[in-house]
Protein backbone atom coordinates (compact mmCIF):
# COMPACT_ATOMS: atom_id res chain seq x y z
CA UNK A 1 0.00 0.00 0.00
CA UNK A 2 1.16 3.43 -0.67
CA UNK A 3 0.63 6.66 0.67
CA UNK A 4 -1.54 7.46 -2.35
CA UNK A 5 -3.83 5.00 -1.67
CA UNK A 6 -4.41 5.82 2.18
CA UNK A 7 -4.86 9.37 1.23
CA UNK A 8 -7.67 11.41 3.01
CA UNK A 9 -9.05 14.28 4.54
CA UNK A 10 -7.78 14.32 8.66
CA UNK A 11 -9.33 15.94 11.49
CA UNK A 12 -7.93 18.40 13.80
CA UNK A 13 -7.99 15.61 15.96
CA UNK A 14 -6.02 13.02 14.13
CA UNK A 15 -3.70 15.71 13.62
CA UNK A 16 -3.40 16.53 17.11
CA UNK A 17 -3.00 13.43 17.89
CA UNK A 18 -0.56 12.43 15.45
CA UNK A 19 1.99 15.49 16.03
CA UNK A 20 1.28 14.68 20.28
CA UNK A 21 2.81 10.49 18.91
CA UNK A 22 5.54 12.48 16.80
CA UNK A 23 6.48 14.33 19.80
CA UNK A 24 6.55 11.33 22.22
CA UNK A 25 9.09 9.49 19.64
CA UNK A 26 11.37 13.11 19.51
CA UNK A 27 11.42 12.91 23.82
CA UNK A 28 12.20 8.87 23.59
CA UNK A 29 14.84 9.49 20.84
CA UNK A 30 16.24 12.63 23.25
CA UNK A 31 15.95 10.33 26.42
CA UNK A 32 18.00 7.62 24.71
CA UNK A 33 20.73 9.88 23.31
CA UNK A 34 21.49 11.27 26.57
CA UNK A 35 24.11 9.90 28.64
CA UNK A 36 23.48 8.32 31.84
CA UNK A 37 19.94 7.93 30.97
CA UNK A 38 18.64 5.31 32.83
CA UNK A 39 16.75 1.90 31.73
CA UNK A 40 13.49 3.24 33.80
CA UNK A 41 13.82 6.66 31.90
CA UNK A 42 14.28 4.78 28.32
CA UNK A 43 11.22 2.70 29.51
CA UNK A 44 9.35 5.37 30.60
CA UNK A 45 9.61 7.27 27.41
CA UNK A 46 8.57 4.33 25.48
CA UNK A 47 5.72 3.70 27.16
CA UNK A 48 5.13 7.36 26.55
CA UNK A 49 5.16 6.87 22.95
CA UNK A 50 2.43 3.66 23.03
CA UNK A 51 0.45 5.53 24.71
CA UNK A 52 0.30 8.36 22.20
CA UNK A 53 0.01 5.60 19.49
CA UNK A 54 -2.60 4.25 20.69
CA UNK A 55 -4.30 7.70 21.23
CA UNK A 56 -3.91 8.67 17.61
CA UNK A 57 -4.68 4.97 16.68
CA UNK A 58 -7.92 5.18 18.65
CA UNK A 59 -8.88 8.68 17.30
CA UNK A 60 -8.13 7.88 13.52
CA UNK A 61 -10.61 4.44 14.24
CA UNK A 62 -7.65 2.47 13.34
CA UNK A 63 -6.76 -0.97 15.64
CA UNK A 64 -3.31 -1.81 16.11
CA UNK A 65 -2.33 -5.02 14.90
CA UNK A 66 -6.03 -5.77 12.82
CA UNK A 67 -5.74 -6.52 9.21
CA UNK A 68 -9.02 -4.49 8.90
CA UNK A 69 -9.46 -1.28 7.54
CA UNK A 70 -11.43 1.64 9.20
CA UNK A 71 -14.01 0.87 7.04
CA UNK A 72 -14.03 -2.66 6.97
CA UNK A 73 -14.80 -2.07 10.90
CA UNK A 74 -17.25 0.42 9.95
CA UNK A 75 -19.12 -2.27 7.76
CA UNK A 76 -19.27 -4.66 10.37
CA UNK A 77 -20.58 -2.11 13.05
CA UNK A 78 -22.99 -1.18 10.78
CA UNK A 79 -24.24 -4.99 9.80
CA UNK A 80 -24.20 -5.46 13.26
CA UNK A 81 -26.89 -2.69 13.94
CA UNK A 82 -28.58 -4.41 11.34
CA UNK A 83 -28.58 -7.92 12.86
CA UNK A 84 -30.12 -6.30 15.78
CA UNK A 85 -32.67 -4.14 14.29
CA UNK A 86 -34.01 -7.88 12.41
CA UNK A 87 -33.68 -9.30 15.71
CA UNK A 88 -35.77 -6.35 17.59
CA UNK A 89 -38.65 -7.05 14.49
CA UNK A 90 -38.60 -10.72 14.86
CA UNK A 91 -39.17 -11.05 18.36
CA UNK A 92 -41.83 -8.26 18.08
CA UNK A 93 -43.81 -10.25 15.38
CA UNK A 94 -42.94 -13.64 17.63
CA UNK A 95 -44.35 -11.43 20.66
CA UNK A 96 -47.44 -10.61 18.43
CA UNK A 97 -47.99 -14.14 17.86
CA UNK A 98 -47.90 -15.65 21.23
CA UNK A 99 -50.31 -13.00 22.42
CA UNK A 100 -52.56 -14.57 19.53
CA UNK A 101 -52.26 -17.78 21.18
CA UNK A 102 -52.64 -16.58 24.35
CA UNK A 103 -55.69 -14.71 23.62
CA UNK A 104 -57.05 -18.43 22.20
CA UNK A 105 -59.91 -16.84 19.59
CA UNK A 106 -58.64 -19.00 17.00
CA UNK A 107 -59.59 -22.52 18.48
CA UNK A 108 -62.52 -24.38 17.18
CA UNK A 109 -65.84 -23.82 19.63
CA UNK A 110 -68.97 -22.31 19.87
CA UNK A 111 -69.56 -18.34 21.12
CA UNK A 112 -66.50 -16.90 19.65
CA UNK A 113 -65.64 -13.22 20.98
CA UNK A 114 -65.92 -11.27 18.15
CA UNK A 115 -63.84 -8.83 19.72
CA UNK A 116 -61.15 -10.77 20.55
CA UNK A 117 -61.25 -12.51 17.52
CA UNK A 118 -60.58 -8.71 15.51
CA UNK A 119 -57.67 -8.33 17.78
CA UNK A 120 -56.30 -12.00 16.89
CA UNK A 121 -56.84 -10.78 13.17
CA UNK A 122 -55.22 -7.80 13.94
CA UNK A 123 -52.13 -9.04 15.79
CA UNK A 124 -51.52 -11.93 13.00
CA UNK A 125 -51.68 -8.89 10.15
CA UNK A 126 -49.37 -6.67 12.13
CA UNK A 127 -46.70 -10.20 12.90
CA UNK A 128 -47.22 -11.05 9.36
CA UNK A 129 -46.35 -7.21 7.92
CA UNK A 130 -43.49 -6.63 10.50
CA UNK A 131 -41.85 -10.25 9.52
CA UNK A 132 -42.21 -9.55 5.37
CA UNK A 133 -40.24 -5.86 6.15
CA UNK A 134 -38.04 -7.34 8.04
CA UNK A 135 -37.34 -10.41 5.35
CA UNK A 136 -37.69 -7.58 2.60
CA UNK A 137 -34.77 -5.86 4.24
CA UNK A 138 -32.38 -8.80 4.21
CA UNK A 139 -32.93 -9.14 0.83
CA UNK A 140 -34.85 -12.99 1.71
CA UNK A 141 -38.41 -12.42 0.11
Amino acid sequence: MTSTDTKRDYTAEETTAYEAYQSAVAEHNIVCARAGASTQEKMDAAFSVYAAWKRFCGVAGLVPGSTRSPEDIRTIEKLIADMTEQRHAIRSAYSMMVGIHHIGEFGYYEGIDVAGHAACNSLLDDATGVLRRALEQGGGL
